[in-house]
């Protein structure tokens, strides 16, 4: 039904298009894709079809022409997140909050104690772990890191949160705010510097 987007795709893009199996994540890869350049174009005021979209270590996306306007994206389900910064870094996450996951397993291993504690005392433990989770995923993500096994050493409480130099090369503070939707939780984190925020819905 989209496919015809996938004549905005480098060659790059399009070879990971191809590896979605699924017609519903083929579906949200393009339509993010799609999402990306329409609204960096408005911005930006450039040609849409002028964007390259290159990767860095760990898989961030970025401009290759336009490598200090930054964007990150996460899809589940029905929805798609799309973070923009201006010089600043930025990461996002969705998940969706499934009642029929085991949770323990990534509870111990993901969450540094403090973590643990406030999950397992919260009145609402699921919906407190996929707080944290889409913290860390967005934080991970903003700083370029990706996934670690260190992500217990990554705490991601109210406030300002902390990256040690000894991941990501330099200490930086960001800020991460969290809401739900429905039944989704999302993170979006970015560096402290960043004063403004805004948040559309299409």
């Amino acid at each position: 039904m989209l496919d015809h987007l996938s004549d905005t795709l480098s060659e790059e893009e399009l070879n990971r298009f191809n590896n979605y199996k699924d017609t519903e994540d083929r579906n949200r890869h393009l339509l993010a894709r799609y999402f990306v350049r329409k609204i960096s174009s408005d911005y930006l005021k450039v040609d849409p079809n002028s964007f390259e979209i290159d990767y860095l270590e760990n898989n961030k996306p970025y401009f290759k022409y336009y490598p200090h306007f930054n964007f990150n994206i996460s899809h589940s389900g029905d929805y798609i997140v799309i973070g923009f910064a201006n010089r600043w870094s930025v990461g996002v996450d969705i998940e969706f909050m499934n009642s029929q996951l085991d949770l323990y397993d990534m509870i111990i291993n993901c969450m540094s104690n403090y973590e643990i504690s406030m999950i397992l005392n919260s009145e609402a433990p699921r919906a407190v772990f996929f707080k944290h989770w889409t913290r860390k995923e967005s934080l991970l993500k903003g700083v370029g890191l990706g996934l670690t096994d260190r992500i217990k050493d990554v705490a991601c409480v109210d406030g300002l949160n902390l990256i040690p130099s000894d991941l990501s090369s330099f200490a930086s503070s960001w800020k991460i705010w969290s809401f739900e939707m429905g039944e989704y939780c999302v993170s979006i984190a970015h560096d402290s510097a960043v004063r403004i925020i805004r948040f559309y819905q299409l």
